[in-house]
Formats: C-alpha cells, structure tokens, sequence
C-alpha cells in the first residue's frame, strides 16, 4: 500500500513538472509572437456595442476571439474584429482573449469593465420631522443600480459645498458585486443652528478611464429644519435719559421656533406689551420709567434672559421755563393791576374838578342876576 501511495505521488509530480515544461516551452515560443489589441483596454457602458481588433504580423493558420459574446474565428487571417452591438452579458467583464495558431497557440488578453449609471440616486434621513440642535443624525445614500461598484464614490454636499466622500469600503453593498448593485452610504451630521433651512444632497460618481468623462448622479436634495434655543443677537446697553425723552430697548434674539419675549422692570412684568415683539417703546419717560429692564426671550428649546439699566434725570430746564413763565405772568398781573389804579385814579380826580368848576359858574349866574334886580 505504502508503495502504491509513492508511486501515485510521483507519477503527479512528473505531470506536473510536464505541464510547466510544456507552459514554458509556448511560452518561450510566443515571444514576440503574441498578437495585438487594439484598444488595449475597453472600458463599456453596460447596453452599449463595442468593438476590438486583435492583429498578429504574420498569417496565422487561425485566429480568434474567445468570448462569452461574439466569439469567433477565421483561419489564414492576420486579423478579426471582435463586435457586439450591445453588451449585456455581465461575465464579459472578466475579458476577452484573442489567440493566434500555427505551430502554436498564442493569446493576449483583453481586459473589459463594463459599467451602469445608476438608475437612480435617493437621499434620506433616518428621523422624521424636526432635528434638535446638537443630536446626531444619519443621511443615507442610496444609489441604484450601479456598476462596478469599486469605482464608485458618494460625495456628499451641504448646499453646493463639498462635505466628505465614501468610497466601497464604507458601502452596504445589496446584491451580486460582479452585476449591478444597489448601494447605500451614511453620512454622520450633528445638527446645529446653522444647518437650519440648509440643503444636503449625495451624488454617485464613477471614477473610470472613459474618453469622456462620466457625469455625477445628483440626488434630491434635504431642506433640514433644525429647533435650538434662543441666543440674543443684538441687545441694547444700559442707557441715561432725561425726562420726556424717548426710551427703546431691544432684544432681538435668534431662536427656532419663533420666541416670545416677555419685558420686566425691578422684576415686576411690564403690561401692555406685545409677547412678540422684541422692542419696548415709550414715547415720553418719568422719573417712575427709570430702574433694571430684563428681557426673558424663550421658546420650545430652552430660555434666556439680558438687563440693561435705564436711568432717568429731571428736566430741569423744564421747570426753569415754567418758573420764568409764572414770573413774567405775575409780572404781568402787577402791570395790569398798577396800571389800573393809576388810571383810576386820573378819572377820578378829573370828574371832581369839574364838578368844581359847574358849581362856580352856577354862583356867578345867581349873583348876576340878583344885581340887575337891584
């Protein structure tokens, strides 16, 4: 038995060794007689024709094509044309090969890759409805029906900005990887106030040596509304008025959703005024309109708050004019009064003196006439 087992092993190992002899023998023999392809390469879009010529510089008893398509042959021949008007066998992407025999057989290989544009190209987000500021979330990419997916590449985008790419070795790859397959990326973001109301999308791109290049598969694009806290972006400083002057404070703060805001002064609420209005206007102020100011601006997401301090003076130029207005009026009032006793007393002293003097003449009249009676 052992013998027979060492027979059995060396008879193996002189095939062996045969089989090499003879590969190096053809091998050997086809130096320089290997035949040409042109192109050397064919890169195919999978349902396109394509086409190579396989040339030898001698008249070959027979020459070839060998091929899951369009194989063929044609003795005492220096060339062949391999062509096929669409390509949709999917193990053509192995290669060709073209051989040439006279005394021996010798080939060259044609290396094809055939690739499919993606049917289609879809981006999604796993959580429905609104993100909240500084949570994690997941895009997916999704692209349909594509090949070779070694040459692929997802390159993701916020607005027309490129983000990052990924390329086969972080896909989840659907499907038989020597066909067209359905392929899926996934893009970590962390929400944040400045992805609010902006666009990302995914595009699939084939890196290939075409003549032309292959055009990006752009998917939809994800308008993103992300909720976050209030911030106050433009708050008014502490502030010095007088009396009768116009006071405007603002808050105005940046939130989502909207806020309301609510204005307090020495932490008693201020009535009458709008929760959506981030101003606080009064027209002419007191001395009661001085004190702390706070502005409590809140929302869904969270609260806060800013003080400025308004402080109020006398106007004391007011008072002044009114004192001056009193004194002249008083003023006045001792003119008028002195001006109406003095003419007053002018009236009387004329109405007496005339009265006097009718009281004269009426005597001289009596005595006159009591003479020319005597």
């Amino acid at each position: 038995m052992m013998g027979y087992v060492t027979l059995s092993g060396g008879l193996l190992w002189a095939a062996q060794l045969l089989a090499l002899l003879v590969m190096t023998v053809a091998g050997n023999y086809c130096t320089g007689k290997n035949p040409v392809i042109d192109p050397p390469a064919l890169v195919v879009k999978f349902g396109s024709p394509a086409t190579a010529t396989c040339r030898t510089e001698y008249n070959a008893d027979l020459i070839g094509w060998e091929a899951t398509m369009g194989g063929t042959n044609k003795e005492n021949a220096q060339q062949l044309v391999w062509n096929v008007s669409s390509i949709t066998d999917w193990s053509l992407k192995g290669g060709i090969t073209c051989f040439v025999s006279t005394d021996e057989q010798c080939t060259t290989h044609l290396p094809v890759t055939i690739y499919k544009i993606p049917e289609n190209v879809d981006l999604v987000i796993h959580n429905a409805g609104p993100l909240v500021e500084e949570h994690t979330y997941w895009l997916e990419c999704e692209v349909q029906s594509v090949a070779p997916v070694n040459n692929l590449t997802v390159i993701w985008f916020r607005g027309d900005s490129k983000l990052e790419q990924s390329d086969f070795t972080q896909f989840n790859i659907v499907g038989d990887r020597d066909q067209n397959v359905t392929v899926r990326a996934n893009l970590s973001i962390t929400a944040s106030r400045e992805d609010n109301r902006a666009s990302y999308s995914c595009a699939a791109q084939l890196d290939l040596n075409t003549p032309e290049p292959i055009p990006n598969n752009r998917s939809n694009s994800i308008l993103l509304e992300v909720l976050y806290e209030p911030t106050i972006v433009s708050p008014s400083e502490d502030v010095s008025l007088t009396e009768g002057d116009r006071l405007e404070l603002n808050c105005t703060a940046d939130a989502n959703p909207s806020p309301t805001y609510e204005w307090r002064r020495d932490n008693k609420t201020l009535e009458n005024i709008s929760s959506s209005s981030s101003t606080l206007l009064i027209e002419s102020v007191e001395m009661d309109s001085a004190g702390v100011y706070e502005c409590i601006v809140s929302n869904t997401q969270g609260k806060v708050s800013v003080k400025m301090t308004v402080a109020v003076w006398r106007n004391y130029l007011t008072w002044i004019a009114i004192l001056v207005a009193i004194a002249i009026l008083v003023l006045l009032a001792v003119f008028i009064g002195i001006y109406c006793t003095y003419h007053k007393k002018n009236k009387t002293g004329a109405y007496i003196l005339a009265k006097f003097k009718g009281g004269n003449s009426q005597n001289e009249q009596v005595a006159h006439t009591n003479g020319n009676t005597a």
